[in-house]
């Protein structure tokens, strides 16, 4: 068994989620048969954290997920990727709701102001149900969709266990030198 890790900490752009594809195909290239990834990320841009789950489940191999401090917004997407899911004690998941930035626009027509908020409800259902999916089966149900379009929810890492995000609140360790790979961005 060839254990790989990748290791991010940052936001979800379309960047940093490409650079996390490509470590996992180097991982691949270089044998792996199991990729862990140790992560901890504020969350970001819908579109790149959506790609990169859905990029996570076509692995064929293993993915564990681990956060290691803070996994928030769409980065809880990214992390349910994962067939084996832990947090480190005293770290935190945020589901909160949904938003786009604008950039430099200064003006919409009622064609686009609709456009836009029909994407933030699909992507709000498409959360929730990923999130559904991979929680299912939890010691306590959780429909988050409240928690996307209106207050916010932080889950402690015994919350997690309880709400299915994760396995168990376990302090990450990485492996003796020689028997694994480590992949950074």
């Amino acid at each position: 068994m060839s254990l790989h890790i990748v290791h991010f900490i940052g936001p979800i752009n379309h960047t940093s989620a490409c650079t996390v594809r490509n470590l996992c195909l180097q991982a691949l290239q270089s044998g792996a048969s199991e990729i862990a990834l140790h992560m901890s990320s504020e969350g970001g841009n819908m579109t790149a954290g959506f790609a990169l789950h859905f990029f996570l489940k076509s692995l064929p191999l293993p993915l564990t997920t681990h956060n290691i401090g803070s996994v928030e917004s769409v980065a809880v997407v990214i992390f349910l990727a994962g067939q084996k899911r832990y947090a480190c004690p005293g770290t935190r998941f945020l589901v909160h709701p949904l938003h786009w930035g604008f950039g430099n626009l200064v003006a919409a027509d009622h064609a686009r102001v609709s456009e836009w908020r029909d994407c933030l409800d699909f992507d709000a259902e498409r959360y929730a149900a990923i999130f559904e999916e991979a929680t299912r089966g939890a010691r306590v149900g959780t429909d988050i969709r409240f928690h996307l379009t209106g207050n916010a929810r932080i889950y402690t890492a015994d919350q997690a266990v309880d709400a299915g995000i994760i396995h168990q609140a376990i302090q990450a360790r990485l492996p003796q030198a020689g028997t694994t790979s480590h992949w950074w961005n």
